[in-house]
């Protein structure tokens, strides 16, 4: 049996989706499909259910996938364990799933120096709203506000603050607003400080699903917005609204899938995300206790 074809099951069962599935693995979406109906017709029987909604598994491709996560779990410990004596850390591909604005501030100041500690480790990073908040097979995923599903592995990183900033070429003392876009109403917290912090008669000039392009715009004198504090005090273009103690403080969680949480590479990945929160999420010349500007 091919274990390509038992991978393209098992990521079906854990996205809902063919299209979603070979995204993951790195195919195009016929392949996939040519590797399930090869698998189907190897085992002679129907693994999923297919509708409009996406991919739901039958009786067999329950047991399938079953079978086909003890798979994987032996896979991954046979990789482990020949490599755990090795000096050049974990081996194999690791899938980071995020919002844009937070991958790239990864990126920037905290990747470089991880992928060189770890020369033998594929760090595959996808900038996503967070529909499917875990997929499988060494996936790591952030997102605010979004706490455990049943069965999850998740850990709270940290806080993130936000505040208002607006361009310093602005002269209208009630400039407009950018405001942050969600239209599944997946991540509520901030779509209610912008509620709150918006007073009457002010108009929200522009809305974005992502802090960058928010930044940007605000930047540009489109209007005020509020803003992930690390990106905005790092540019000179914006001057913050008001002093004092954050307008929004957003948790930033950590979800894993419990199937590869146990491995090395998940595991290594796990623990640098934990040690560059603070470097990467929080302000220069903050307190990350109380949150509170420091002199």
């Amino acid at each position: 049996m091919d274990w390509d074809n038992l991978k393209v099951a098992l990521a079906i069962s854990r996205t809902g989706s063919l299209t979603q599935a070979a995204q993951m693995l790195g195919i195009d979406q016929s392949t996939a499909g040519r590797r399930l109906s090869a698998l189907e017709a190897e085992l002679g029987v129907i693994l999923f259910v297919r509708s409009k909604t996406g991919f739901a598994l039958t009786d067999s491709g329950e047991a399938a996938v079953k079978q086909a996560i003890e798979v994987e779990r032996r896979v991954d410990k046979l990789v482990d364990e020949v490599t755990r004596s090795d000096d050049d850390g974990p081996v194999g591909i690791v899938r980071l799933l995020g919002n844009p604005w937070t991958l790239n501030r990864l990126a920037l100041m905290a990747m470089p120096a991880f992928l060189a500690a770890n020369p033998r480790l594929d760090l595959r990073v996808i900038a996503l709203i967070p529909r499917n908040r875990v997929y499988g097979e060494a996936t790591v995923s952030l997102w605010f506000e979004v706490e455990p599903g049943e069965s999850e592995f998740a850990i709270k990183l940290g806080e993130v603050p936000y505040a208002i900033y607006k361009s310093r070429n602005i002269k209208d003392e009630r400039p407009g607003w950018v405001s942050f876009y969600d239209e599944n109403e997946l991540r509520p917290q901030i779509t209610r400080a912008h509620k709150r912090l918006r007073r009457r008669g002010e108009p929200v000039r522009l809305m974005a699903t992502d802090a960058g392009v928010m930044q940007s715009a605000v930047r540009e004198g489109v209007g005020k917005g509020l803003l992930p504090m690390c990106l905005a005090e790092e540019d000179d273009q914006l001057v913050r609204v008001s002093d004092g103690e954050p307008e929004l403080v957003r948790p930033l969680y950590l979800h894993a899938h419990p199937d590869t949480v146990e491995t090395l590479r998940v595991q290594a990945t796990v623990r640098w995300l934990r040690e560059s929160f603070g470097p990467v999420f929080h302000p220069a010349k903050w307190d990350p206790v109380k949150l509170v500007k420091t002199a």
